[in-house]
């Protein structure tokens, strides 16, 4: 059953995009995954902050989101990504 990946970004500066967007485009392909979705200011409708960018990722399963969430090459790369702001990331297993 395939699984998603939604990041919603809440940055103050893109310093470290272009670094991370490659190595990480290259591991969410090594585990499966590919993009669906990503771009700034989503339409949002409900909530009480605008994130300023989002993403959507498609995996072909649970375990391989997960474990592309957990390889150690990742964990780096959040930290860079960490340095322009804060993130929310959450694993969304598919099936209805």
């Amino acid at each position: 059953m395939k699984s998603y990946v939604l990041g919603l970004l809440y940055m103050d500066n893109w310093d470290w995009y272009e670094k991370y967007y490659p190595a990480t485009a290259k591991l969410i392909d090594e585990y499966g995954g590919k993009y669906l979705a990503s771009g700034v200011k989503p339409d949002m409708k409900e909530g009480n902050e605008q994130p300023s960018a989002y993403v959507l990722l498609e995996f072909p399963d649970l375990a391989s989101a997960q474990n592309w969430y957990q390889d150690p090459k990742y964990q780096s790369l959040k930290d860079l990504r960490m340095t322009g702001g804060r993130s929310e990331i959450y694993i969304i297993p598919g099936g209805v």
